[in-house]
């Protein structure tokens, strides 16, 4: 026992050593403050310094009845303070819950922990939460380059709250991109009065929500008007405006951290986009008219400032919603939304706007009066020929054959939700799962990661990865009418090969009331959601049309795919991705559409836990478990509280001399354990 033990230290030692081999560690250290607190705020402004003159934040008294929201928000902003560094720095933040009742935990979406899995902020995996009146600090490597962002990831409702924002890694490289002069953050949300009443529970028919699909959307925080809604002034709620200066070109980083609206596709009125980096991957530029962004993406473009000056309209299309509009038909179990389109606009400052001035409805003013066309592609992943439009900058093409192979359902298991006595959380609840198992997810008692899933995680759907396993592919079938967004922490996964059901897409609104019995699927290609669901009832609604290898294998990609973190995955439809398992973790893999989180839609994937680190003293635990690290001293104690990094702002640079001794050791303790082997077998 004791030597294999040895021998696995010995092999994290080894891995870990190794990684600074291959990334470059220099890097300056960054400390952040972020105080936790519960708010009174008016849902439709928001609340960070800088806001103008003619939409002032309010006191609470002063907000109206109908605008007042119990938010919980970071420094007391809305988005939350951005987080920007270099790629390779090391960020320490310190994260101070000062809520009345509320734990909270941080996640760093996009960023990549893999030294420090514990930093993950994902609750019963990661850590426990950081309890009201404590504070936890994440410290971990900013890695990988690009646009990412920060969100609470307890239940989904204090996302929807105001816990979130943005965090950018800039790369000290860029001279591969086309040239700009400044950079732009975008932050695309819907506003949620009170989220606890309209994303918690699933609505009359599972998948959709107790309220409607959307009532506002926002961008960087202050409502954009929607076409089709009446501003209840706009001296007071202006629409938000992104300020340009002509002549310039401007790196835009959109980042779409809604909470229940899918998606939006994006237009900006009489300026060409081109598209630079998706999810923080760098792709090969191309010109677009028009992108469509889904929870949990990111997507950088270059636009350049070369129109004549005015209010130019940026377009915000909630496509989902539109048959949903007023004078639509409402089906069953869904509820009407007051608008689709929504609008920002681009606004020329500097200028001497005489002969114009800012807008009072969604068409533009000056020169966005009358826009001049836009040249380009449009670019949608909800269309599977959109995947090769464009590609990674640098490839990472897949072997033929991966090393394991997965198929994971996501779907509904009943009895549903039908009486106002029935158990809250408790009917219609969403898996992620594999095997058939059909098992919804249930917080660990312990995190998961502190026991390395050997203790308090039967009721959690963790899939261990084998450890000789690099190429890991894994099938998606939808087992349902509802189109998830899915997310992956800490790896990214290549997009080889998507459905492409013409029967099946955002024009055909049929297809979300088609029963299992009668519709376009091959018969041996469709699986329930609950095979033992009710038959001949609205369990008949959930099903899907999934991968079949003997006919679908002929359209795979393997030389060039999409790398991502979160995309789409169309109802009742399939994709498959390949992930490399190198990062020692247990990492989530889940549904982001908020109301689908406590609900279950979640699992995990438990990569090389003989390689995974020891958890540090001061993460937050819970539970009967014991910590699998708790006795092993992977640090200088000196009487406070174990760090993972020195005070010297060089990543991991105490750590590898500690280690590079620590090896010497454990090869003593190696020797002699074998020695001790053959002096018993004399």
């Amino acid at each position: 026992m004791k030597t294999s033990m040895t021998l696995a230290l010995l092999s994290y030692a080894t891995v870990l050593l190794s990684t600074t081999h291959f990334i470059e560690i220099q890097g300056e250290h960054h400390n952040f403050e972020f105080k936790v607190e519960d708010w009174v705020v008016d849902f439709l402004r928001p609340t960070f310094p800088g806001t103008k003159k003619n939409s002032p934040r309010q006191t609470p008294f002063k907000i109206p009845d109908e605008n007042r929201k119990g938010a919980i928000l970071v420094n007391g902003q809305y988005p939350g303070p951005t987080i920007e560094v270099f790629e390779n720095d090391t960020v320490s933040i310190n994260v101070i819950n000062n809520c009345l009742s509320e734990a909270t935990t941080i996640h760093w979406h996009g960023i990549h922990p893999f030294e420090t899995p514990w930093t993950d902020g994902t609750l019963g995996v990661s850590q426990a939460g950081i309890r009201p009146g404590e504070n936890f600090t994440y410290e971990f490597r900013a890695w990988p380059a690009g646009t990412h962002y920060w969100h609470s990831h307890m239940d989904g409702m204090q996302s929807a709250k105001g816990l979130r924002g943005p965090f950018i890694v800039k790369s000290k490289d860029i001279s591969h991109l086309p040239k700009y002069d400044e950079e732009k953050v975008i932050v695309l949300a819907d506003e949620w009065r009170d989220p606890e009443v309209c994303l918690k529970l699933e609505g009359a028919m599972a998948g959709n929500d107790v309220c409607s699909d959307i009532d506002y959307a926002s961008v960087n925080g202050q409502v954009a008007w929607g076409d089709l809604q009446k501003s209840p002034s706009l001296k007071q709620y202006p629409y938000p405006l992104i300020e340009i200066e002509q002549g310039k070109c401007y790196r835009m980083r959109f980042i779409m951290m809604a909470s229940n609206a899918e998606n939006y596709i994006v237009t900006t009125a009489g300026h060409d986009m081109t598209l630079i980096a998706l999810d923080g991957v760098d792709v090969r530029p191309i010109q677009i008219t028009e992108f469509n962004l889904h929870i949990g993406e990111r997507l950088d473009v270059i636009l350049c400032a070369n129109q004549k000056p005015g209010y130019y309209p940026m377009e915000l299309k909630y496509d989902y919603a539109c048959a949903l509009t007023p004078g639509h038909f409402i089906p069953p179990g869904f509820h009407p939304v007051s608008s689709c389109k929504f609008y920002s606009f681009l606004h020329y400052i500097n200028q001497r706007e005489w002969t114009y001035g800012p807008p009072t409805g969604p068409k533009g003013t000056g020169g966005g009066a009358h826009p001049g066309p836009v040249s380009g592609v449009p670019f949608d992943l909800t269309n599977p020929g959109d995947w090769n439009k464009t590609e990674p900058v640098v490839l990472h093409p897949e072997p033929d054959v991966p090393d394991a192979q997965y198929t994971i359902a996501l779907g509904l298991k009943g009895p549903l939700y039908s009486k106002p006595t029935d158990e809250p959380l408790a009917m219609g609840r969403w898996y992620m799962d594999i095997d058939g198992r059909q098992e919804t997810w249930s917080k660990p008692l312990t995190p998961a990661l502190h026991t390395k899933n050997k203790c308090g995680a039967s009721k959690s759907p963790i899939l261990d990865i084998p450890e000789n396993a690099s190429s890991v592919e894994i099938v998606l079938n939808n087992l349902s009418p509802t189109a998830h967004n899915i997310h992956l922490h800490d790896l990214l996964f290549q997009v080889i090969n998507v459905a492409n059901y013409e029967w099946c897409n955002v024009n055909k609104t049929a297809c979300f009331l088609m029963p299992v019995q009668a519709n376009p699927c091959p018969k041996e290609d469709r699986e329930r959601s609950d095979k033992s669901g009710k038959v001949l009832g609205i369990e008949d609604l959930y099903w899907g049309c999934t991968y079949n290898a003997a006919k679908h294998k002929a359209t795979e990609n393997l030389k060039t795919p999409l790398r991502k973190d979160s995309f789409q995955l169309w109802q009742r439809s399939w994709a498959v991705l390949r992930i490399h398992a190198w990062a020692p973790g247990i990492w989530q893999f889940h549904c982001h559409m908020e109301q689908h989180i406590p609900l279950g839609m979640i699992m995990a994937l438990n990569v090389k836990p003989s390689l995974q680190p020891p958890i540090p003293d001061s993460v937050p635990t819970e539970g009967p478990c014991p910590l699998w690290s708790k006795n092993m001293n992977f640090y200088n104690q000196d009487g406070e509280k174990a760090k993972l990094r020195g005070d010297d702002n060089t990543i991991l640079k105490n750590e590898n001399k500690m280690l590079t001794g620590r090896i010497k050791d454990l090869e003593k303790q190696l020797k002699d354990a074998k020695n001790g082997i053959q002096c018993e077998k004399m």
